[in-house]
């Protein structure tokens, strides 16, 4: 038996064993480990401040995303978002990612090298953040990630999401939906 008739039986075989977890869901994360297999880990508090931020009170096709080292968005079949951040140095990837897979978003990374101007206004209906973004834990508790899965169809008529994060915390709110702010 040669090479390629040892391969087609394989495929004779494999075809007929049942799988239980899709195809894009193992590819996926297939990716997510390379990516953080490259990512350098980064000292990061950030996960905390989201959690404290976003439950307190206050003021692509999918199964298909964009992976980079720094923060993956992959649009998922129910139309929600997944999106985990374990660095920000190109806030507007990550802006021009979540428009397309249908998220209002604004990204400012604030820094003082990079101090940007905030054109957004808030909300102001922060008990509506928890039923837009979940917090999930990251795939390996030792990756440094801010970790979350946004529901679009969630989001209340003329509103976006607003990420702001600097080197020690990281911010999520809602925000009026404006062509300054969320494109």
């Amino acid at each position: 038996m040669n090479d390629d008739e040892l391969l087609a039986k394989i495929r004779e075989q494999r075809a007929t064993i049942p799988m239980a977890v899709p195809v894009e869901k193992i590819i996926r994360r297939g990716r997510i480990v390379r990516a953080r297999r490259r990512v350098p880990v980064v000292a990061m508090l950030a996960a905390a401040a989201v959690a404290a931020i976003v439950l307190q009170p206050s003021g692509h096709p999918a199964g298909i995303g964009i992976q980079l080292a720094a923060w993956t968005v992959v649009k998922q079949t129910d139309g929600t978002v997944d999106v985990s951040i374990r660095e920000l140095p190109n806030p507007n990837g990550l802006q021009r990612a979540l428009r397309d897979d249908g998220v209002p978003a604004s990204i400012i990374f604030e820094d003082s090298s990079n101090a940007q101007p905030n054109p957004c206004q808030s909300y102001g209906h922060p008990e509506l953040l928890q039923k837009v973004i979940t917090l999930t834990a990251p795939e390996h508790p030792k990756q440094n990630a801010i970790a979350m899965t946004i529901q679009p169809a969630a989001l209340p008529s003329a509103t976006g999401i607003q990420i702001i994060t600097s080197q020690a915390n990281v911010g999520v709110h809602l925000v009026a939906a404006s062509r300054a702010c969320t494109g």
